[in-house]
Formats: structure tokens, C-alpha cells, sequence
């Protein structure tokens, strides 16, 4: 058969023109017999069926109402399933497609092969099976054959745990399950078990199973403790937190990630998240993350394992959140842990008379409290009595840096509660303690991980940092607020190193490098006007003529974001196709979103299948939006939905703050409404502030006066002219 027929036999009338016609390549796939490639020239208007017709007729093969088309499996190629009607528009110029059973086919064909006795041919149909279930089309068709139920039947009977396939069947339970077809509840509690038995074997022998038997196992495990309530309990009982902590040290890239996973899905449904973590560390899981885990990728953690230690670290850092919400209620302990402070800051006055003597009001002075009484200190939440814990660690584990900091400088004192207390605070606002993880976020710190008392660490380190910054900038009381607005920056800036921060003494060392005439040095060219001159009336009326401008500036800034997209998890999705990305138009009328396989994923627009048009949405912001119940500790932060189509909506879960204020107010500019993020009105100003200092350059040093000349009289007459030299 020539190329020129084969491109020739849909006829001219039938291809269109421009974008609606794809240029691909289909092939023969078995069970059919090899046969020669054609380049077709494809009308999208036509039916499948009448494609896979004409591609039938030229190879003759008899029956073409058995076939259909979907990707050929090729290296580097993201495109993988069958081609439908609801799909195809995904089809661009350069595809390589095959031509197969249809999927009600294929399913029963691989339905009656992996049941068949004969291990010969059991073994490929299984292997086969597990790349077909990845295509949702094929596993709608093999899940209503009851394949399901046929694959957990084999994983309940199978004897040898090396039996050959097996981690075959379990990679295509996995695939069928992540599809959501099936609900997890639905499972058998022997197969929950024998899953068990897989992990509890594979650890207790010294020839461990395959590590895709213990990583699909590990996976399908996690699957089910996150989604099945009536099988969390099984788990929890049978497996505790740390047995799976062995299994980082295998080599294995993907037994490393299902261990994280499924680790921290068992401190995600506990209700006693502090008691599962304390059993983590006394069985030094902290020193396995570090030695099989960080240090085993030399600082080059894959993605996926990444989000894995930041989800652990929220976990971790998150501990201090009871007590951050908690005020000094006036309990023994708490009397007893306040009292601690003035014993450990001077010894010798106190010796011998630790429960007995009061504590000196001018000893309360010395250490920084702010009022008269101490426990009035620790009314506000955040950060309520942790301020003390960190305190008290620092005054404990750090206590020659602790008495340095009290004793070595008499002018200018800094205030060491006050300090601290202010320091907590804004250590609580930069770790979001007491929010969620996020199901896309992959920043972790590697200190924070591996440490046991991560937060009040860093919090031993960055009181340091403040008495210093206090002794450059060389501060009073009244300079508190100046003071922690440069350490809260020189904080900030810091942790934006993220992975390369591998311990505290790096840690400590990036802080203090970074001294206060650095920071003015990098704001030099930000800094705001006088007051007194932005107050001045001229300035004020300078600024609301130029307010328009700069506001659509915002706007335009917001939109643009929105036209190079974001990807964002999907509400309660786990595994593959997790994610989806989202992007504006470049007209600015229609919002594509489509699938993507990671959080750090990039999409052309080409690439996403669905659309919004922009008129026909409406934008709902937090407790309003319908996965609002669905959020852990019912926070309703960083989410937003976007309807469409009536009761048609698309949730978003924002990965922070600043891409949750970018997409609001973006999606707010597209309604015609006002942007309603405090991060626009701040951009606003900062942007009005840097315009007016630019037009005001000229007229530096020279007061502006507070109301416009006066208007000088009118003359007598008007009898008079210029006499201009020449």
C-alpha cells in the first residue's frame, strides 16, 4: 500500500483546513500482524470509527468494529491510553498512534488470560495488565468483569511471597484503584491482611521480598489509610509508625518514597499526631531520614520524596501548635517553668532556696518583662506559653549563650522577654504553625527534619541573631518593632535557602552573615518616602491622579501570572494525575485546566483539555467553596472555587498565600470586581511610594509647602508686553 493512497483515501471534501486537521502516524500493534506505517492527514470532524474503518480497509483486516485507537508506548512520551470522542481533541500534529482491540475486548481477552492455569501464559498478561490499567477507559471496562475482586482473590491466595507476577498484580490493583472507580471500602479484610503479611515478612527474613512487592504494598497500605475508615483501624493496630523505618535503607528510590508516604499518612488520620511522632524518634527514624534518605541523595532529593519531608516537617514543627494557642493559665507547671528562668539567669542568689524565696522584681526587670507581672507577658496567643518553652529550652540547653546575652551588654540593654516573646511570634508566622501541609508544597529545611526540637533550635539560633542586629542598629525599647521587622527579614531571607540549609551550624552561620547594614544595603532602593511628604497635600493629590495607573498596573501584573499558570492539587486525589493545571487565555476569555503529573509541572496551553469561559464564571472564596468541609481542622485558607456551567465547579487548593492572593484578585479582574486580597493593596501602595519617589527625585531636600500659591491679584490693565532680545 503507498503513503500517497493512504493520505489520499479520506478525500479532500473531509479534511478541513487549519487546526482542525491533525497530521499522525498509526501503526499495527499485536495481535495483529506487522504492517507498513501510514501518514495520515486527519479531520477532526470525523468519527473514530469511520478512521479506524478506512485504516481496516487498507490493511485488510477483516472485523474493524474489534479495534480502536490509542498511543503507542514509546520512551519520553507522556501520552499513554485510548483515543475516545471525549479525548481525541488532546490529539496534535506528530502523534504516533496504534491500532488495538477495543477496551470492552482487550479487558475480557486479559480477563480470561490472567486466570488461565498456565503460568506461561499468566505471566505476560499480568505484566501487560498492569500498564493497561493506567488508561481509565480500560479500567472501567476490566473492573465491571469483576477484576477487581480476581486480583485481590490472587494476592489472598499467592504462597510464595516471590511469586513470580506478583508485584505485577499488585502495581495493576494499584493503578485500577487510583482511578476512583472502585470505592477503598470496598476491599476484603483478608486482602488488607495478606498486604500486611507482605511488609511483615519482608522485614522479619533476611531475603526480603522483591522491592516492587514492598513498594506496592506500601502504597496500596497508604492508599487505604487515607481513604478507607473501615480499614485505618486494621492498619494502625497491625502495623505500628516505625516498622516501616527499615525500609529506607533499601536502595530502591520508589521503597524509599511509598515508606515516607505511607509513614506520614499514618500521622495524618492519628488523633494523637505527638504520640506517633514520639514514637518515630525513640526509634531514631529522625537519624534513618538522615543517613538513608538525605544523605544517601547527596542534597539532590527527587521531587516526590521531597514533599514527602516537607509533609513530615509540617508534622514536626507543628507540635509546638497546643502550646502556642494556650495562655499562662497560672498552673503549677507553668508557675513552676517561669520561676525557672530567673534561677538559671542568676544561681548564686537562689541557691538552696528554689521553692522557698521570691523572685526579685528587679531580676524580673533584668530579664525583659515588659509589666509589673510576668505571667501578664504570656496572655496573647500566638504565641501564648511557648514563648516560655523556648525560653526556658534556650535557658537550659544554651545556657552560657543564655547568660552572655543577659549579662555582656549593660547599654542599651535588649529586653530578653520582650525579645523573645515578639521572636516566637514571628518564628510561629513564617513555619505557619498550626495550618496543614500542603499537597503541593516541596520546600523543606534538612536541619528541621532530622532535629529533634526543630523549632525551639531555631529559635536559640535567632535570638542570637536579634541581640546582635539589636547591638548594630543600636536600639532602645521603643525600637522593638524596627528591630524585629529587619530580624524578621533577615529570617525570611535565610530559609529561602531551604535544602542547603543541612544543619544548625550552617544555619546559624547564614544567619549571621547576614547583618543588618547588609539588609539596608538590599533596601536601599526600596525605602519608602518621608511621612511628612506623603502626607503633604500636593503629594496626596499627586497620588490619587496617579492611583488609576498604578492599580492597573496591579491588575495587569495579576493577569499575567494567571496567563502562565499554576499547577494545583486535586481535592482528595492521591497518586497519579494528582494534579491539575490551570492558565488564562491569552485574549482573556477562557480559563484551561487539565491534568498534570506534578506540582511543578508547566503546560502549554495545547496540552489542557477543558475549558471555563470567562464571562459564564463565578468566584467563591473559602468557607463559601464546596471542598471548604473537606479541609483537615476545617481551615478554610488558601482555597477558592470557580463555577461554571451552573453547579459545575473547579476547586483550587492554593500551594501558599501568595499564589491564593495572586489568583483571587486575578480572577476578580476577569469579573470586573475589586481585587480583595490585603497583598494588592500593599502592592499598590509600595508601587505608588516608588513612582512618587521617582517624580519627587528633582525637588529632593526642598520643602513642599502644605497648600498651592496664592494667586497674585489682576492687574490694572492688560496694556503691556514682552520685549524679547534678539
Amino acid at each position: 500500500m503507498s503513503m500517497s493512497s493512504s493520505i489520499s483515501s479520506f478525500g479532500a471534501g473531509q479534511l478541513g483546513t487549519g487546526r482542525q486537521v491533525v497530521k499522525l502516524a498509526i501503526q499495527s500493534q499485536p495481535p495483529l500482524p506487522p504492517k507498513q506505517a501510514l501518514l495520515l492527514d486527519v479531520a477532526q470532524n470525523l468519527q473514530l470509527t469511520t478512521i479506524v474503518q478506512d485504516v481496516c480497509s487498507q490493511w485488510n483486516i477483516e472485523h474493524p468494529e474489534r479495534y480502536t485507537l490509542k498511543y503507542t508506548d514509546l520512551p519520553n512520551i507522556p501520552n499513554f491510553g485510548y483515543i475516545t470522542e471525549e479525548n481525541r481533541h488532546k490529539l496534535k500534529n506528530g502523534d504516533i498512534l496504534s491500532i488495538t482491540l477495543t477496551p470492552p475486548i482487550q479487558a475480557q481477552e486479559t480477563f480470561t488470560r490472567i486466570r488461565s492455569r498456565n503460568m506461561e501464559e499468566r505471566r505476560p498478561a499480568v505484566e501487560e495488565l498492569s500498564k493497561l490499567s493506567r488508561d481509565y477507559t480500560f479500567a472501567l471496562e476490566f473492573i465491571k468483569l469483576n477484576g477487581i475482586v480476581s486480583l485481590m482473590t490472587m494476592v489472598e491466595g499467592s504462597q510464595m511471597v516471590n511469586e513470580a507476577g506478583l508485584g505485577s498484580i499488585l502495581g495493576a490493583f494499584q493503578e485500577l484503584m487510583e482511578h476512583g472507580i472502585v470505592s477503598w471500602d470496598s476491599l476484603t479484610e483478608n486482602f488488607v491482611k495478606k498486604l500486611i503479611n507482605f511488609i511483615d515478612r519482608s522485614l522479619a527474613k533476611s531475603e526480603s521480598l522483591l522491592f516492587g512487592i514492598v513498594a506496592r504494598s506500601l502504597a496500596i497500605l497508604e492508599s487505604i489509610v487515607l481513604n478507607s475508615s473501615k480499614f485505618y483501624g486494621i492498619i494502625s493496630k497491625e502495623v505500628s509508625v516505625s516498622s516501616p523505618i527499615p525500609f529506607l535503607e533499601r536502595p530502591a528510590v520508589e521503597v524509599k518514597y511509598n515508606t515516607l508516604a505511607f509513614i506520614n499518612a499514618l500521622i495524618t488520620k492519628s488523633s494523637n499526631k505527638e504520640a506517633v511522632l514520639r514514637e518515630l524518634t525513640m526509634n531514631r527514624f529522625n537519624r534513618a531520614l538522615l543517613d538513608s534518605v538525605l544523605n544517601h541523595f547527596h542534597g539532590v532529593v527527587p521531587e516526590e520524596i521531597a514533599h514527602e519531608l516537607y509533609v513530615y516537617q509540617c508534622y514536626v514543627m507543628n507540635l509546638v501548635e497546643e502550646r502556642m494557642r494556650t495562655r499562662f493559665t497560672g498552673s503549677p507547671k507553668m508557675e513552676e517553668d517561669l520561676r525557672l528562668l530567673p534561677l538559671r539567669a542568676f544561681p548564686d542568689e537562689y541557691s538552696g532556696s528554689r521553692n522557698k524565696q521570691q523572685i526579685s522584681e528587679q531580676h524580673w526587670k533584668q530579664l525583659g518583662f515588659m509589666k509589673g507581672d510576668p505571667k501578664l507577658d504570656f496572655s496573647d496567643t500566638p504565641p501564648g506559653v511557648l514563648a516560655l518553652d523556648c525560653m526556658l529550652y534556650f535557658a537550659k540547653s544554651k545556657h552560657e549563650s543564655f547568660t552572655r546575652l543577659l549579662f555582656s551588654h549593660t547599654d542599651n540593654q535588649c529586653p530578653f522577654a520582650q525579645t523573645s516573646i515578639a521572636l516566637t511570634k514571628v518564628l510561629c508566622q513564617l513555619f505557619r504553625i498550626g495550618e496543614p501541609p500542603s499537597d503541593i508544597g516541596y520546600e523543606y529545611i534538612p536541619c528541621l527534619v532530622w532535629n529533634e526540637e526543630p523549632f525551639k533550635e531555631v529559635f536559640c539560633i535567632a535570638i542570637q541573631l536579634l541581640f546582635k542586629t539589636w547591638r548594630e542598629m543600636r536600639a532602645s525599647v521603643l525600637d522593638l518593632e524596627k528591630v524585629m521587622t529587619v530580624v524578621t527579614k533577615q529570617i525570611t531571607t535565610v530559609l529561602q535557602s531551604g535544602s542547603s540549609l543541612s544543619s544548625f551550624d550552617v544555619l546559624r552561620q547564614r544567619f549571621f552573615d547576614l547583618s543588618y547594614k547588609k539588609i539596608m544595603e538590599s533596601e536601599e532602593n526600596s525605602q519608602l518616602l518621608d511621612e511628612a511628604v506623603i502626607r503633604s497635600k500636593p503629594v496626596q493629590e499627586l497620588c490619587e491622579r496617579i492611583r488609576p495607573e498604578i492599580t492597573l498596573l496591579v491588575k495587569e501584573e495579576r493577569l499575567r501570572h494567571l496567563a502562565e499558570g499554576q499547577a494545583f492539587p486535586k481535592v482528595g486525589k492521591r497518586g497519579r494525575d494528582q494534579f491539575f493545571y490551570c492558565r488564562l487565555s491569552p485574549n482573556q476569555k477562557v480559563l484551561h485546566f487539565g491534568d498534570c503529573s506534578s506540582g511543578n509541572t508547566s503546560l502549554p496551553l495545547e496540552a489542557l483539555d477543558k475549558k471555563i469561559q470567562v464571562p459564564e464564571m463565578r468566584l467563591e472564596i473559602g468557607a463559601s467553596c464546596p471542598h471548604a468541609s473537606k479541609r483537615e481542622k476545617d481551615t478554610t485558607q488558601n482555597i477558592f472555587s470557580v463555577f461554571y456551567e451552573g453547579d459545575e465547579h473547579l476547586d483550587f487548593i492554593a500551594p501558599n498565600v501568595t499564589v491564593f492572593n495572586i489568583w483571587v484578585d486575578g480572577l476578580s479582574v476577569l469579573l470586573g470586581k475589586r481585587m480583595p486580597s490585603k497583598a494588592s493593596e500593599e502592592d499598590l501602595e509600595t508601587l505608588l511610594n516608588m513612582d512618587l519617589k521617582l517624580r519627587l527625585l528633582d525637588i529632593e531636600n526642598v520643602s513642599i509647602p502644605s497648600q498651592p500659591p496664592a494667586t497674585p491679584k489682576e492687574p490694572s490693565d492688560y496694556d503691556f508686553y514682552y520685549k524679547l532680545d534678539n
